[in-house]
């Protein structure tokens, strides 16, 4: 077996062994399996409120695919084959790192050519794709988490390969719209609420098969809206997009314009000397949740479980945490409890084919008084249609 294949399996195996430890942490005996998860708190951007429906019927399950799948193509710009030009900026407030007023830029040879730079003052981050390799400034260096956050927004919010999902179902109108919105997970625990912990969420237009709001874990939201939006190649993309983090808004991105950009410098898409002699960097993709484990403490037990949404980026060589904020800061005691929990915790790198990447992260821990955690992994394998 080749090398990059030997290691790649075992880092799916680490994956796994990761996942199994999780799982037998839940159903450890005496009060801890007794306990009740409460219910994630209210939330103004919540629209699931009441009860949704599982889909079971294969054609109620094709239907919801297939308005997924025609929101998601709406983000694909890999198969706009002219060469274009998007300008974007964004603010971003709240508990991490390289908060402030960003620029982004991105063009394409409508090939397999492309680059994106996001700017914060001085900071710089500049990634070219050639033919289905990455390079970059600084290549082994982290991407900020707000710039992620705002390029999954952008190009990816939906993911892939839904169909081995469990699949819930709400109606929703709001603001004289009627929307699906479908709540995706491995699968349906017992007795859920309206919205589990361990869903994802996506609410899309009837009328248009535009998505409306992106959630992927309960305590964040993108809210995209398309006022002003004109049609460009068969995309409708949104003018603005609001992410809101516990109630509050978080990053305010505006799409500047996009357009066609015949007249490109080719030299644009050619990596410097630098950019060559580091070697090549990573790209970005969607994400994807796996749990850890986090022993329990030696305080009295509770019968119910506190869930807390910890987003954060790791460091894909040695696994530790680069930058992490909490999406559920009811409880200030115990969101900083999570926080204290993943910034210390260490996290099987990742290395495929020549080049490192980084990961990024949502995870929730569970907390009775006695605590158990699980942690999410976005992997930045750079597969997607759109550039990374």
């Amino acid at each position: 077996m080749p090398t990059t294949a030997r290691h790649f399996e075992r880092s799916l195996r680490r994956f796994a062994r990761y996942l199994s430890f999780a799982l037998l942490a839940l159903t450890v005996p005496g009060p801890v399996l007794l306990a009740q998860t409460n219910p994630p708190p209210a939330d103004s951007h919540e629209m699931v409120t009441r009860e949704p429906r599982t889909l079971t019927k294969p054609a109620e399950r094709s239907a919801a695919l297939d308005l997924l799948d025609r929101a998601r193509q709406n983000f694909n710009l890999h198969d706009v084959s002219v060469p274009y030009a998007l300008k974007a900026s964004f603010e971003s407030n709240g508990a991490a790192q390289m908060e402030g007023e960003w620029t982004m830029e991105e063009i394409s040879d409508g090939g397999s050519h492309w680059r994106w730079t996001a700017q914060l003052q001085d900071l710089a981050t500049i990634r070219i794709g050639v033919d289905g390799r990455v390079y970059g400034t600084s290549p082994s260096e982290p991407i900020p988490m707000r710039v992620q956050l705002v390029r999954s927004a952008l190009h990816w919010p939906i993911m892939r390969n839904a169909g081995a999902a469990a699949i819930r179902a709400a109606d929703i109108e709001r603001d004289g719209r009627k929307m699906s919105c479908l709540l995706l997970s491995a699968s349906i625990p017992p007795n859920p609420a309206p919205r589990s912990w361990v869903e994802r969420e996506y609410c899309i237009d009837n009328a248009t098969g535009l998505l409306r709001m992106w959630s992927e874990a309960p305590g964040i939201y993108a809210v995209y809206d398309y006022s002003g939006a004109a049609p460009f190649h068969g995309h409708s993309l949104p003018r603005q997009v609001s992410i809101f983090e516990d109630g509050r808004p978080a990053v305010q991105v505006r799409l500047e314009s996009i357009e066609d950009a015949p007249n490109l410098d080719a030299n644009l898409f050619k990596p410097t000397p630098e950019m060559a002699d580091a070697g090549e960097s990573f790209a970005l993709a969607s994400p994807n949740r796996f749990p850890m484990r986090v022993d329990p403490s030696d305080g009295p037990t509770s019968p119910f479980f506190q869930p807390v949404i910890v987003h954060a980026i790791l460091d894909a060589q040695d696994g530790h945490v680069l930058d992490a904020e909490a999406l559920q800061n009811s409880d200030r005691d115990l969101s900083r409890a999570a926080l204290e929990t993943v910034a210390s915790a260490s996290f099987a790198p990742v290395r495929i084919s020549a080049g490192s990447f980084y990961q990024r992260a949502i995870s929730y821990a569970r907390n009775p008084n006695r605590w158990s955690a699980h942690i999410s992994l976005l992997r930045a394998v750079g597969d997607l249609g759109s550039p990374g």
